[in-house]
């Protein structure tokens, strides 16, 4: 066999780093540096699932050198992305059949009926190589889609408009408790989430990565001193454009323009930091359109999904199910 498979160790980091940056070159990545990043920093504390990294993502190395990777966002929801060294590797045949396999044995999740593995693979539209093997593997393509969409920058600064009294912090200055607390309120979870109590350990630990600039943080102030949105901005020399991840405002100061404004004063900023960035990454949501984002890519989901009936039972003595992960030939 001409790759060897390994499960993910911290000392991959840097290989997988270089990956992702190296991606740019041939395409708006679907993984790109702000979902690393958030995913590695944000959530072991936020999910509680510290170890998912190293239980369910795959390494895949010829001759010692780390050539592609399965990964996931850290929470074991049978979400799988394809990371390669470079484009040729994305078409490898015989590497791409193994990484299939991987994601459908060791990165598949698992429904609550404790039967049904799945695992959904977003890809983009270049690589029809894999798109043809995983359709052979006994995925279907999803209808639905999902847009990168971008806000061009221009020569000129975006107009930042704030309610009055409202003012922004960085930083430099906000407790990452601020974070988590709009995150909270904005995508309502409670007490039953891990997330309610660690979120502020989370957002401390996001601030530890590498890509992490305390300037292109902010939080919106309310009248009052209080944080009512946030939003952290990544971008790389590698980058051609920086991207976004998170944006939160909390339920109540919807629909002012907080969210418009604090968008813009992070473009401005990074316009005067990066004269070569030509946009921000957003969100795949109206909101993003309404002012001003592009759609500029679109990924293609694939879905693959089998019943596994528990050993004991019945059902399972004439069940193959080795046959159900391998490609055919």
């Amino acid at each position: 066999m001409k790759y060897s498979c390994s499960y993910y160790r911290e000392e991959d980091d840097a290989a997988i780093e270089q990956m992702v940056l190296a991606s740019y070159q041939w395409e708006n990545p679907i993984w790109g540096v702000s979902r690393h990043e958030f995913c590695k920093g944000l959530h072991p504390s936020h999910t509680g699932f510290r170890h998912a990294w190293e239980h369910t993502v795959g390494v895949f190395r010829e001759d010692g050198r780390i050539a592609a990777c399965v990964i996931n966002e850290g929470n074991y929801d049978g979400e799988a992305f394809f990371l390669f060294e470079s484009q040729e590797r994305g078409q490898d045949v015989e590497l791409l059949r193994e990484m299939i396999r991987f994601a459908k044995t060791h990165g598949a999740g698992i429904r609550e009926n404790r039967r049904t593995r799945f695992v959904n693979i977003p890809i983009a539209r270049w690589n029809t190589v894999l798109a043809d093997l995983l359709l052979e593997a006994g995925f279907r393509q999803e209808v639905e889609t999902d847009a990168q969409l971008i806000l061009p920058f221009g020569k000129a600064p975006f107009q930042v408009s704030l309610p009055e009294g409202y003012t922004f912090s960085d930083g430099n200055a906000t407790p990452s408790f601020y974070l988590s607390n709009v995150h909270r309120h904005a995508f309502a979870y409670g007490r039953e989430s891990h997330a309610c109590d660690h979120g502020a350990d989370a957002f401390r630990e996001l601030r530890t990565m590498r890509h992490y600039r305390e300037e292109l943080e902010l939080c919106v102030l309310d009248p009052r001193k209080l944080p009512v949105a946030m939003a952290i901005i990544w971008h790389d020399k590698a980058m051609p454009y920086c991207e976004l991840e998170p944006l939160a405002v909390v339920w109540w100061e919807r629909r002012k323009g907080i969210g418009r404004a604090i968008l813009h004063e992070l473009a401005n900023r990074v316009m005067g930091k990066f004269s070569d960035c030509t946009g921000m990454l957003g969100g795949d949501q109206d909101f993003y359109t309404r002012i001003g984002y592009e759609k500029k890519s679109e990924t293609i989901r694939y879905h693959w999904e089998l019943d596994v009936v528990i050993s004991w039972e019945k059902e399972s003595f004439d069940k193959d199910y080795a046959k159900e992960v391998v490609s055919p030939e």
